[in-house]
């Protein structure tokens, strides 16, 4: 580990980050690969690809970038209310406000950068996947694995944000991955789809994934699917993910309390929609979403909460 690495290591932990590793900007040449295999396993995922950045442009948008540095934060650390599971996506709802103490401090990181004189562009401000495709990046650098589900994996399971940035610096960090891939005989994660959106291992449709379709999607029903299929799902979905083995032993019921999610769990529950306002749901809930849903999809929120109350009577 170069003295810069371990710097920018040292620098991430102490903002709270639980991982962080750094690839060569050269490393990402074999994605383009696996990225036109994947449009080619499912064209209609081009559209998608397309409208969640330039995957494939990273060394040509940032030509000055030697590096790129990716971080991880658990969300699994973080106790999620029983009874929101099942109606809205984990990884959603337990990125702590940024307010909150029990936060990565990202603008601290930046401004680390600034005064190293080290240029940077990534983070949130400009969007998950600004960078480039971050789970590639991630196992690039020894974090974790990526499993037949397509999440991200490191030791205690898929419950993690990435965050990336490219720099002007070269530097690398590389860890050694022990990690054990998934059996070939488990298919767990495919039985638990109901509308078969993994239609086969490490390929989405994302067309048929209720995540993306009660959130991009506009919480419309395409042909082929039917409003059963959604359960109560209301805001993302997790069922690929709780049914996979390496997931299956973590209790959600235990860890550190997000007292801004605690306190809205019993409130905004689908049977409850129709008493809370515009108003609530924008100040309260779409917040939550990771820019996954934004104040003009009040309407599709709205209808997600109709049909999960719809659903749950029938199950």
């Amino acid at each position: 580990m170069c003295d810069l690495s371990e710097e920018i290591y040292k620098q991430a932990l102490s903002c709270g980050f639980d991982k962080c590793g750094i690839i060569s900007i050269s490393a990402l040449d074999g994605f383009d690969e696996l990225y036109d295999k994947r449009l080619s396993d499912v064209p209609l995922s081009q559209y998608f690809y397309e409208g969640v950045g330039n995957l494939k442009g990273t060394r040509a948008r940032f030509p000055w970038a030697k590096s790129i540095v990716i971080l991880a934060f658990d969300y699994g650390k973080f106790r999620f209310p029983k009874e929101l599971q099942g109606k809205y996506g984990k990884a959603f709802f337990l990125e702590p406000e940024k307010k909150s103490k029990e936060r990565f401090d990202i603008e601290r990181l930046e401004k680390w950068f600034c005064e190293n004189d080290i240029s940077a562009e990534g983070g949130e401000h400009f969007g998950a996947l600004s960078v480039g495709p971050l789970r590639y990046i991630a196992m690039k650098a020894g974090l974790g694995i990526i499993r037949k589900n397509n999440f991200f994996y490191t030791e205690t399971g898929s419950y993690n944000n990435l965050f990336g940035y490219v720099i002007d610096k070269e530097c690398e960090l590389i860890h050694e991955c022990d990690i054990v891939p998934c059996s070939e005989r488990c298919n767990l994660c495919r039985r638990a789809c109901k509308t078969r959106a993994l239609e086969a291992a490490h390929t989405m449709n994302p067309f048929k994934c209720v995540s993306f379709l009660t959130t991009f999607g506009n919480s419309d029903v395409p042909e082929g699917l039917t409003d059963e299929m959604y359960e109560e799902w209301m805001c993302g979905c997790d069922n690929c993910q709780d049914a996979c083995p390496h997931n299956m032993r973590h209790d959600w019921s235990k860890g550190k309390v997000l007292k801004e999610l605690e306190d809205i769990a019993s409130v905004i529950l689908p049977e409850n929609y129709d008493e809370l306002t515009d108003e609530f749901l924008i100040c309260n809930v779409i917040p939550k979403t990771s820019n996954h849903l934004q104040d003009k999809d009040i309407n599709a929120l709205r209808k997600n909460a109709a049909r999960a109350a719809t659903n749950s009577k029938k199950i």
